[in-house]
């Protein structure tokens, strides 16, 4: 029987079943590719959200979308996406931002077959930010050297960094400098902002020495700049024709230590248009913005603002909300914006136009960072507070201090900025000493700080203090004031002079809960005095219409200036003065609102005012208007961890 021939061995057979076979496969391919899983649209949306940051060039917000899309990754992908998220943070010089990321990581077993030495500065990193700096610093002097040059400029940021926390501002300006040339032009500026900031905490005669043997000639030119700046500030021209190429000259920082025109890079607002006001809306901030607020309101009411219009933005809690609120007022015409309210906004108010709204931001810039061209800084910073108690001192007589601080971040902070400021003036801190959050009893710390001794191991109690002090500055808050005050008279301190912050005083008179304050001189605003004077006092009614809108009048205080300043600003920037709620107020050629304040003590209980005192003068070098507020690092988180302009910071 013949053989049959098989369906599939006819050539036309065999190719109409090849094209069905195709055609199900792409149909079959096509249908998988519909439906992608839920991880998909989740590394889609991470992606827009790195995609847009880069088109924003918002490096923080860049940051934290690549940590958030790592998070959407696995394997050697996810440990290069997270490495490149604390990169980028690192890179901006946002390292808090590096260290909040470096926790939310956990891929750094992986980091090593990726780059051991970018995982060497990642690790250091990661020791920082578990409250280790000084093991920081020798992980990241061990990495072997070459390195590409992406990781020898990280490597140079962080070594600066870590040398300023460590207290070692010369050390740290160094490093800053030896990045310079490794940084864009826009990074450049704010590195020089940073370098100088630490050149003014090196005493004269260090920076001599250090000038005279330093092998960079681009360093000792930053020495003999700062040298100039205090010893000589007439002879910054000097300076400059033998520098003619300093990256000083080059980023515009000479041209605004040696101003002689007032304020030659701000304007003053246009003669109409409305007043924005910018303050983050959210549940955590409700009651600081409704205080501004209430002040703003009432300030307008009076006619601090010629009867300009008033609108209220809500400016959110980071970058992103802050620069919203700052186009939507662009697009209502406004003349001028008060605002942000938190440092980590400020860097929004860079993109506003020459010749646009004139803006007074609430706070201070970020450490080592300066103000965005044209923009006022208006703040309540506890640093500043802690400078002024150190001309106070000075004014006041005293030349050889010694400082007993809280041993959290606002401690650490007033503490150098009174310092500086007291060292810079010509005084000596004799001794300093700290205490731990949460501690009660302080006899350890005293008896040393103090060198207490007794007159006889008989009898009572008598002790005596060391004599080689004037004063002493309690870098604390109310509550530690409290517990602090009666300690320092128990070892025999009753009589020594001691100075305290503006926050140690809430503005609300509290005889029982500010008894054991007794003697503490503090800077004070002014309407916060009027709290325990009669009803004859001119801003009694202020005050009492300050604590209705909430507990603390300072912030009542602090918006009703913002607004009384956007008022004035054309006669501020002309070289006067304002009499403010919080203070005399005026601004300086680099736009720093200088706050002049009152000045209380505490007697019986109340807060009772003292008279400034006329005896002898300050430094003509620290009154000078072109003076760079270089000593006063800006403010930062308080103590209670959230972060606003003010000595209620």
């Amino acid at each position: 029987m013949p053989t049959r021939p098989s369906p599939l061995a006819h050539p036309a057979t065999r190719l109409a079943l090849l094209a069905t076979l195709l055609t199900l496969g792409m149909t079959l391919g096509g249908c998988a590719q519909m439906a992608p899983s839920p991880q998909d649209g989740q590394r889609q949306a991470a992606q827009a959200e790195v995609d847009q940051a880069i088109s924003a060039q918002d490096p923080a917000a860049l940051a934290r979308a690549r940590m958030a899309l790592s998070q959407t990754l696995s394997g050697a992908a996810r440990a290069e996406q997270q490495l490149n998220a604390l990169e980028t943070a690192i890179d901006a010089h946002q390292l808090e931002l590096a260290r909040e990321l470096y926790q939310q990581a956990d891929t750094q077993a992986r980091w090593d077959a990726i780059n051991s030495r970018r995982a060497a500065i990642a690790r250091g990193l990661g020791e920082w930010s578990a409250g280790d700096p000084e093991q920081a610093r020798r992980t990241i002097h061990r990495i072997p050297l070459p390195l590409d040059s992406d990781s020898e400029r990280r490597r140079l940021i962080l070594l600066g960094a870590l040398e300023a926390e460590l207290g070692n501002p010369l050390t740290a300006a160094r490093y800053y400098d030896a990045v310079d040339d490794r940084l864009d032009e826009k990074a450049r500026e704010t590195n020089h902002a940073r370098l100088w900031n630490l050149l003014t905490e090196v005493p004269a005669d260090q920076l001599q020495r250090e000038a005279e043997g330093t092998g960079s000639r681009q360093f000792a030119g930053w020495l003999e700049l700062a040298l100039t700046y205090r010893q000589q500030p007439g002879q910054i021209d000097s300076w400059i024709a033998s520098h003619r190429e300093h990256p000083a000259i080059e980023s515009g920082l000479v041209e605004m230590l040696g101003a002689t025109e007032p304020l030659v890079q701000l304007t003053a607002p246009a003669k109409t248009g409305p007043v924005a006001v910018l303050l983050p809306e959210g549940d955590r901030y409700a009651g600081i913005t409704r205080e501004i607020r209430a002040g703003i309101d009432y300030a307008r009411e009076n006619g601090a603002l010629g009867g300009r219009d008033v609108l209220f933005f809500d400016s959110g809690s980071d970058r992103i909300g802050a620069k919203v609120a700052i186009e939507q007022a662009r697009r209502a015409g406004v003349a001028v914006i008060i605002g942000p309210l938190l440092k980590e906004q400020l860097g929004a108010l860079a993109g506003l136009p020459p010749g646009g709204p004139l803006a007074i931001a609430l706070n201070s810039p970020p450490a080592g960072e300066s103000l965005p061209r044209g923009v006022i800084s208006f703040s309540l910073s506890p640093e500043l507070d802690a400078a002024a108690v150190a001309r106070r001192m000075w004014t006041d007589g005293h030349r050889r201090a010694a400082i007993f601080s809280a041993g959290h971040h606002l401690g650490e902070r007033t503490r150098e900025a009174f310092a500086n400021e007291f060292q810079l003036l010509g005084g000596e801190v004799v001794d300093r000493a700290r205490f731990a959050s949460g501690q009660t009893d302080f006899s350890s710390e005293l008896r040393s700080l103090l060198r207490v001794r007794t007159k006889s191991n008989d009898g009572p109690f008598q002790p005596i203090i060391r004599g080689d002090l004037d004063a002493i500055f309690l870098a604390a808050s109310g509550d530690e004031l409290a517990l602090v005050v009666p300690q320092l008279d128990y070892f025999g301190a009753d009589d020594l002079p001691r100075y305290g912050l503006g926050l140690a005083y809430n503005g609300n008179p509290d005889r029982r809960g500010d008894a054991d304050k007794n003697g503490v001189i503090i800077p004070i605003a002014p309407l916060l005095l009027a709290g325990t004077a009669g009803p004859e006092n001119p801003l009694r009614i202020i005050y009492e219409r300050a604590q209705l809108a909430g507990p603390l009048p300072r912030l009542f205080a602090f918006g009703a200036d913002a607004a009384a300043l956007a008022g004035r600003m054309e006669m501020l920037l002309q070289g006067g003065t304002l009499d403010g709620l919080t203070g005399e107020l005026s601004v300086t050629p680099t736009g720093l609102v200088e706050r002049q304040p009152r000045w209380g003590q505490f007697r019986q209980g109340l807060i009772q005012p003292v008279d400034p005192t006329p005896s002898p003068t300050l430094p003509g070098s620290l009154t000078s208007p072109t003076r760079l507020p270089g000593t006063t690092p800006p403010v930062g988180q308080n103590a209670d961890g959230y972060d606003q302009p003010a000595s209620t910071s």
